[in-house]
């Protein structure tokens, strides 16, 4: 397919069009778009969507369809058929298929996987209406936005904290994604988007449900984890609470990352949590009470994103300044991870395990390297060297470690063990 084979030519044109949008909406606060729908299935963005869903990989949906099937029939007519369905308003989504993501807790996420159709179509969307809404969101907001990410808002609550924003309020909303009430949804989208066809095209995501077994489902609210477009469209309603917190709580700083949330104040912390619960109410959202609580954090410490934030002495002994680093959760999370990649049962080679947690370990250190995390960091690295070694010991029949059978330097430099555990701490002011 030719417009595939520019990926350059049609990411560009693509993205000129996402600027012009911003700009647009950035320009004219009022403005209102009337005219979204055609570059919805414009090939390049249809084109620029498929290469951003297959690059998140991800399992089918109801249909059963995989990349390789779509691939092998030709990539090229299968986003022709979506730009006439599209075109020609004949385009329904399927169900999307449920399946349940087990938590360290014991219970299970609701996870629901569109067909890639469905995702592409999703994508397609989203490029052409996100640089609007993106043009509103206030700063506070980090989570599923371009250019925004969780360790930009825990480097933000350490500068608060150090900033002298001693009171937090941490919490999340609970079941936010299945919460969120359809028709607001759209009110909301309409204030910027009153296209109906748009409209027409959001609505069709929010009720085409979700499948287990023989079982479909619809309901008149939530925007189900797992689709393309759902976090964008919970960034749109949650952006009522990141821009009614700025005129109400001048002393009080909000961050938010999707449904969780930090508040930070310097004193009034109980008023300012009956602020939060009424905005919350009348967006017919609830706090989760379990997560939620009132501290201090020259006394306690607090989990936000992974991290664990707390105030200490610093070096000199002369002040207390605000340490992170990774939580006991991410820490537990990370070692379940290495014992499931160095289980000496699986009948794999070393080296293939190696190449295996590779990327695992590299991620994991990437996300905590911002903070204060050798400590951490040398712990994992030590527990890593050891399921490495006792792996190669018990598939020779042997117990132990073999310390001098697997010094480190085979390790690191024969095996190529990941070792680059550098903290590079980041100054906010």
């Amino acid at each position: 397919m030719e417009e595939l084979k520019s990926n350059l030519t049609t990411t560009d044109t693509v993205q000129e069009l996402q600027r012009k949008l911003f700009q647009k909406a950035k320009s004219n606060v009022g403005f209102r778009f009337y005219a979204l729908y055609d570059k919805v299935y414009r090939i390049d963005v249809l084109s620029e969507a498929w290469e951003r869903v297959k690059s998140n990989k991800g399992a089918g949906g109801v249909d059963g369809q995989t990349f390789e099937d779509i691939e092998k029939q030709s990539v090229g007519q299968f986003l022709k058929g979506i730009q006439q369905e599209l075109k020609a308003k004949t385009y329904c989504p399927q169900p999307a298929r449920r399946v349940y993501i087990p938590k360290p807790d014991g219970t299970k996420r609701p996870l629901s996987i569109p067909t890639i159709k469905d995702r592409v179509v999703q994508a397609a969307l989203k490029l052409v209406i996100e640089p609007i809404f993106e043009a509103d969101f206030e700063d506070c907001s980090y989570g599923f936005r371009p250019s925004k990410s969780s360790q930009q808002a825990a480097l933000e609550v350490r500068k608060l904290l150090n900033f002298g924003y001693k009171e937090v309020i941490e919490t999340d909303i609970e079941d936010c994604f299945g919460s969120i009430p359809h028709r607001e949804l759209l009110d909301m989208v309409a204030k910027r988007v009153v296209d109906g066809n748009i409209l027409w095209l959001i609505k069709l995501f929010l009720k085409a449900g979700a499948m287990e077994g023989n079982d479909r489902w619809t309901d008149n609210k939530g925007t189900p984890q797992g689709g393309v477009i759902s976090p964008l469209l919970a960034n749109i309603y949650l952006n009522n609470i990141d821009k009614s917190w700025k005129p109400l709580n001048n002393s009080a700083r909000l961050i938010r990352y999707a449904d969780d949330l930090v508040i930070m104040s310097k004193y009034h912390s109980q008023e300012t949590m009956a602020k939060l619960k009424d905005l919350v109410t009348r967006l017919k959202l609830r706090l989760k009470q379990s997560k939620t609580r009132i501290l201090n954090v020259e006394y306690e410490h607090f989990d936000f994103l992974g991290f664990t934030f707390t105030k200490a002495l610093n070096r000199h002994k002369d002040k207390r300044t605000t340490y992170f680093y990774p939580s006991h959760k991410a820490e537990n999370a990370i070692r379940r991870r290495i014992r499931q990649i160095v289980d000496y049962r699986r009948p794999i080679k070393v080296e293939q395990l190696v190449e295996e947690l590779m990327p695992v370990l590299r991620g994991w250190v990437n996300y905590f390297r911002i903070a204060n995390s050798s400590r951490k960091f040398g712990k994992i690295k030590f527990y890593v060297a050891q399921r490495i070694r006792k792996f190669m010991r018990r598939h020779k029949g042997k117990v132990g470690y073999g310390y001098k059978q697997y010094p480190d330097t085979f390790l690191y430099q024969k095996l190529g063990v990941y070792n680059d555990y550098r903290v590079c701490w980041a100054k906010t002011f």
